[in-house]
């Protein structure tokens, strides 16, 4: 097994640290759910980076790759979902277009054909990835002094940071709703009644 794919499968790996380091109320456990993600999110530029680079470039990689992508973020979501913040639906949008173009480029594949990544597919992957990370990391800086903010009677975050996150997801909802159906374009012709 290459580096890159190595590290694709180091993404998987990060996923339930992820959960932990967010779930588990310790001292700095926002700090280090933000420093986690981080890495998570350098991996991924750096598994694409490396395998174009050096020619490394392999089937398992140009599946699991976008897979890790999706589960990563897919386990972002759920944690701020987790917070109590009402992103659910377009969190689930997000998720329903991931899978879909998922099956569209599996299906392109059997078929022997790649749907390559268009604009909006990688502004939809770095919207989410900001948006995230954004909001772990107010959630660290709010961690002062080591303080746990999620108190017995739940959790209780700034107005200013429950109105990031709902604009901010429903802008990344958008993009990444018209990303998915440019995907679905340029695949209809293999999952077409014929």
């Amino acid at each position: 097994m290459n580096l890159p794919n190595k590290i694709t499968i180091f993404r998987f790996v990060c996923i339930p640290i992820l959960f932990l380091a967010a779930l588990i109320q310790v001292r700095y456990h926002w700090i280090i759910t933000f420093v986690v993600y981080l890495i998570g999110c350098i991996s991924d530029k750096l598994d694409g980076t490396i395998a174009r680079k050096h020619n490394l470039v392999t089937d398992f990689g140009k599946l699991f790759d976008p897979l890790a992508d999706k589960a990563f973020m897919l386990a972002a979501f759920l944690i701020l979902i987790n917070l109590g913040w009402h992103t659910e639906l377009v969190i689930m949008l997000m998720m329903v277009r991931e899978f879909l173009v998922a099956g569209v480029r599996m299906a392109a594949s059997v078929e022997g054909e790649t749907i390559p990544a268009n604009i909006f597919g990688k502004l939809k992957t770095l919207l989410q990835m900001i948006t995230a990370g954004v909001a772990f990391f107010i959630l660290a800086v709010l961690e002062k002094n080591g303080e746990i903010i999620i108190t017995a009677k739940g959790f209780n975050p700034p107005e200013f940071l429950y109105i990031y996150c709902t604009v901010a997801f429903w802008i990344t909802g958008v993009v990444t709703f018209v990303s998915g159906l440019k995907y679905l374009k340029d695949g209809w012709h293999l999952i077409k009644t014929k």
